[in-house]
C-alpha cells in the first residue's frame, strides 16, 4: 500500500503515460486521474518527446518498451541526452521478459500484466525519493546562496571604505577647483587658456564623481539584499527599495527587454528592508526569465507603483513573456516548485514573495495568459502617514555646502575621528577642519587612551567595524568612564554583517553614518551634534 500522505503527494502531481495500446493507456490515465494525479497519455516515444519539449515537465513517466516509431529504449536514450529532460524518473512497463528489457535504464521495471497496487506503491516510492533528492539539491543551492550573501556583504564593506575617501577627496578637489576658477577668472579673465583648461578638469572631476556615486548606489543595493537576516521593520520608501531591486538586475533587463516605470506618489510602508527588497527582486527576476531571449526588441517589463485606496499601496510587475501554463498555476507559490530549466532559479522565489507579502498584511496575486504574459500584483498596507500628507523633504543638492558652521557654540570645537583606514581619517580631518579641531585615531585602543587621559570631545566619529576592539566595545568602555562622551559618538559603517554589530545598533540611540558618505549629510550631522553639545 502507498505510504501515509500519498493522497496529498498525488494531488496536482503530473504523470506521463507512454503506451501504444489504446485500452491500456486509457485505463491507466483514468485510474491514476482518480487518485488525484494530472495524467497525459502518448502513444509512442516520438510523440512523448514532442510533448515533453513543449509542456511543463511531469514528475514521473510510465513507459512501455515495445512501441512503433520510437520504442522505450530509444526514448530513454533521447530523454537522457536532453539536459532539460534527463532528470525525470521513469517506470518501465513491459511484457518482455528478456535481459534487454530488465536492463532498461529506468528507476523501476514492472512486468505486464501489472498489479495496480504494486504500481501505486512504485509510483509513491519514486515520488518520495525524487522529493528527497530535490530537497537535498535545493538545500545545497540555498546554502551556497547564503554563503554568497555573506561574501557579498563583506565585499560591500571592503568597497565602501576606499569609496568613502574617494568621494570625500573628489568633493574636496571639486570645491578647491571651484575656488581656483573664481580666482583665475578674477585675475586673468574668463577666456584665458588656463581658465578653459581648469573648466575641463572640473568637468572630468564631475564625471569621476558621478561614476563613484554610481558605484555607491550599486553597493547600497548589494548591501540591501545580502545583509544578515533581521526582523527589524522600519518606515520605508517603496519606490526606493524597488529601484534598488531594479538596479541589481539592470544588466539582465537592458539586454533582454525594455523597462517601463510608472510611479505615483505613495505613502511609506512599515517593513523589513531586506525582505521587501528580496521580494521585489524575485518578482523582477521572474519577469526577466519569462521573456524569450530571441525577441529583445519586443520584450517589455512594466513596473507600476500606485495607491489602490486611502491606506493601500499596489506594486505591479508585468511582462509580455510566455505566461504561466494553466496546469501549474495552482503550484507556483509552493516551495521548491519550478518550471524553469535546471540551473535557473531555486524554486523558492515566488514562495518567498508570498511569505513576505503575507507577513506584511498584504496580498500577492497574479494574472497570466499563455503566450501574452503575466502580471504579479503586490498590495500592501500603508504606514501611519496618510496619502496627501506632505512628502519627505527632498535630498540636498549633491555638493559641499557653503553654509557657515553654527555659531551657537563658543570657541573651537573638538572632534575625534576613529577609523582603521588612515586615508579616511585624513580625508575627514581635512573636510571637518573648518568646523573645529580634528584629532584622529586609527584604533579603538588609541581613542580609549585619549578618553582615559582626560581628553574630551564635542563629537566622536567612530567606525563600527574596527579590528581588535570594535566600535561597540569602545562605546561600552567610554560609557563607563564618561556617559556623556558615549552619547556623542556617531558610528560610521560600510556594512553591518555580524550579529554582534547588528544587535548593538538596534539597542543604542547614537547617530550613524553610512559609508561612502554623503558630504552634505555628514556636515549636517556633525554640525547638529556640535550644536547639541554646546547647549
Amino acid at each position: 500500500m502507498p505510504s501515509p500522505g500519498f493522497e496529498k503527494r498525488a494531488s496536482d502531481r503530473t504523470l506521463l503515460v507512454v503506451e501504444d495500446d489504446d485500452d491500456i493507456r486509457e485505463t491507466l490515465v483514468s485510474l491514476l486521474s482518480m487518485e488525484g494525479f494530472r495524467v497525459t497519455g502518448c502513444s509512442n516515444g516520438h510523440e512523448a518527446l514532442t510533448w515533453l519539449r513543449a509542456s511543463p515537465k511531469p514528475d514521473l513517466i510510465l513507459l512501455d518498451l515495445r512501441m512503433p516509431i520510437m520504442d522505450g529504449w530509444q526514448f530513454r536514450v533521447a530523454q537522457k541526452g536532453d539536459p532539460q529532460l534527463a532528470s525525470i524518473p521513469a517506470i518501465a512497463l513491459s511484457a518482455d521478459s528478456t535481459p534487454k528489457a530488465a536492463a532498461i535504464d529506468a528507476e523501476a521495471y514492472l512486468r505486464k500484466p501489472v498489479d495496480y497496487d504494486t504500481l501505486l506503491d512504485t509510483i509513491d516510492r519514486l515520488l518520495v525519493a525524487s522529493e528527497h533528492r530535490d530537497l537535498e539539491v535545493r538545500l545545497a543551492q540555498t546554502d551556497r546562496l547564503t554563503s554568497m550573501g555573506t561574501l557579498a556583504a563583506g565585499a560591500a564593506h571592503e568597497i565602501n571604505n576606499p569609496l568613502a575617501y574617494v568621494l570625500l577627496n573628489l568633493g574636496y578637489v571639486t570645491e578647491e577647483m571651484q575656488k581656483l576658477l573664481v580666482d583665475c577668472g578674477a585675475a586673468a579673465g574668463e577666456s584665458t587658456l588656463l581658465g578653459a583648461r581648469a573648466r575641463e578638469v572640473m568637468l572630468a572631476l564631475e564625471h569621476a564623481r558621478d561614476g563613484a556615486e554610481r558605484i555607491r548606489d550599486i553597493v547600497w543595493s548589494l548591501k540591501t539584499f545580502s545583509r544578515p537576516e533581521s526582523e527589524t521593520c522600519v518606515l520605508l520608501n517603496v519606490t526606493r527599495v524597488l529601484d534598488a531591486a531594479l538596479a541589481m538586475v539592470h544588466n539582465e533587463i537592458r539586454h533582454r527587454a525594455k523597462l517601463v516605470k510608472n510611479y505615483s506618489e505613495v505613502p511609506e510602508i512599515f517593513a523589513n528592508e531586506a525582505r521587501l527588497g528580496q521580494m521585489f527582486l524575485n518578482l523582477v527576476l521572474n519577469a526577466v526569465q519569462a521573456l524569450p531571449e530571441d525577441r529583445a526588441l519586443a520584450n517589455e517589463i512594466h513596473v507600476t507603483v500606485e495607491c489602490s485606496g486611502p491606506d493601500r499601496i499596489v506594486v505591479e510587475v508585468r511582462d509580455n513573456g510566455t505566461g504561466i501554463p494553466l496546469q501549474v498555476r495552482g503550484r507556483i507559490f509552493e516551495p521548491f516548485f519550478s518550471t524553469k530549466p535546471v540551473g535557473v532559479g531555486t524554486g523558492l522565489g515566488l514562495s518567498i514573495c508570498h511569505g513576505v507579502v503575507a507577513s506584511l498584511g498584504g496580498d500577492l496575486t497574479f494574472e497570466s495568459e499563455v503566450g501574452k504574459g503575466t502580471v504579479f500584483r503586490v498590495e500592501l498596507p500603508a504606514a501611519v502617514r496618510t496619502i496627501g500628507a506632505p512628502p519627505a523633504a527632498p535630498r540636498p543638492e549633491r555638493r559641499i555646502s557653503e553654509a557657515a558652521p553654527p555659531a551657537s557654540f563658543v570657541g573651537r570645537s573638538r572632534m575625534l575621528v576613529v577609523d582603521d583606514e588612515p586615508i579616511v581619517c585624513f580625508s575627514l580631518e581635512r573636510l571637518l577642519a573648518r568646523e573645529g579641531d580634528v584629532i584622529t585615531a586609527t584604533s579603538a585602543s588609541q581613542a580609549l587612551a585619549m578618553i582615559q587621559g582626560g581628553q574630551r570631545f564635542d563629537v566622536l566619529l567612530c567606525d563600527l567595524m574596527l579590528p581588535e576592539m570594535d566600535g561597540s566595545a569602545l562605546h561600552e568602555n567610554i560609557r563607563k568612564i564618561d556617559p556623556a562622551q558615549a552619547e556623542r559618538m556617531v558610528f560610521m559603517t560600510g556594512g553591518v554583517f555580524t550579529v554582534r554589530a547588528r544587535d548593538f545598533l538596534e539597542t543604542v540611540k547614537n547617530k550613524r553614518l553610512s559609508k561612502p558618505f554623503d558630504v552634505d549629510a555628514l556636515l549636517s550631522l556633525v554640525r547638529g551634534t556640535l550644536s547639541d553639545a554646546a547647549t
